[in-house]
C-alpha cells in the first residue's frame, strides 16, 4: 500500500475471549430464542384475553357471538388462548397455535358451501341462519407489538452483554 497506513491488531486476551463466546453462542441461540418466544406467547395471549387488539394496537371487529351472547371476541372456550405456544430452535422461534381454526382468526376467511347451495348454522342465541357465504374478518393476535419489540431488544442486548462480559447467557 502506497502512502500511509495504520494497523490495529487484536491482542487483548479478554477481548478475544469475549468475541469467541459471542461467536460460539451465535451458532446456538436456543436460550435467546426461548426467551423471545415467551415474550411473543405472552403478547398473543394478552391480546386474546384482555386487549382484543392487533399487534399494531388496532381494535378487532367484535364477533357476532360476542355481540349476541356477550363476552370477549376469540375467547368463548379459551382453547385458542391456551393453544398458543413457542417452539424455539437454535436460530429462530416459531409462535402459533395448532388449532385448525387458528389461522382463520389470524388472517380472516370467507366460508362457502362445498356440497350444498348454502350454509346452514345456528347463532349463539339459537336462531337458525342460511347464507351463501360467511366472512370472518381477520383478528390478528400473533405478531410483534411495539412493546414486545422493545422487550425483545432488551432481552437480546442483555443476552449479548452477558456473553461479552463473561457472565454467560
Amino acid at each position: 500500500m502506497a502512502g500511509v497506513s495504520y494497523m490495529i491488531a487484536l491482542e487483548d486476551v479478554a477481548v478475544i475471549d469475549a468475541f469467541d463466546r459471542v461467536a460460539t453462542a451465535g451458532a446456538d441461540l436456543f436460550g435467546l430464542m426461548d426467551a423471545i418466544g415467551r415474550v411473543l406467547v405472552n403478547g398473543a395471549r394478552e391480546r386474546i384475553a384482555q386487549t382484543n387488539v392487533t399487534p399494531a394496537g388496532v381494535a378487532w371487529p367484535k364477533s357476532l357471538r360476542a355481540t349476541i351472547a356477550g363476552g370477549p371476541t376469540l375467547r368463548e372456550t379459551g382453547l385458542l388462548l391456551n393453544s398458543i405456544t413457542a417452539s424455539p430452535q437454535a436460530r429462530q422461534v416459531t409462535v402459533g397455535s395448532n388449532l385448525i381454526y387458528a389461522g382463520v382468526h389470524q388472517v380472516g376467511a370467507t366460508i362457502r358451501p362445498v356440497n350444498a347451495k348454502a350454509l346452514s348454522f345456528a347463532l349463539a342465541n339459537g336462531d337458525s341462519v342460511t347464507a351463501g357465504e360467511v366472512t370472518i374478518p381477520a383478528r390478528p393476535y400473533l405478531g410483534i407489538s411495539d412493546d414486545e419489540a422493545a422487550d425483545i431488544g432488551d432481552i437480546t442486548a442483555a443476552f449479548f452483554d452477558g456473553l461479552l462480559s463473561g457472565r454467560g447467557e
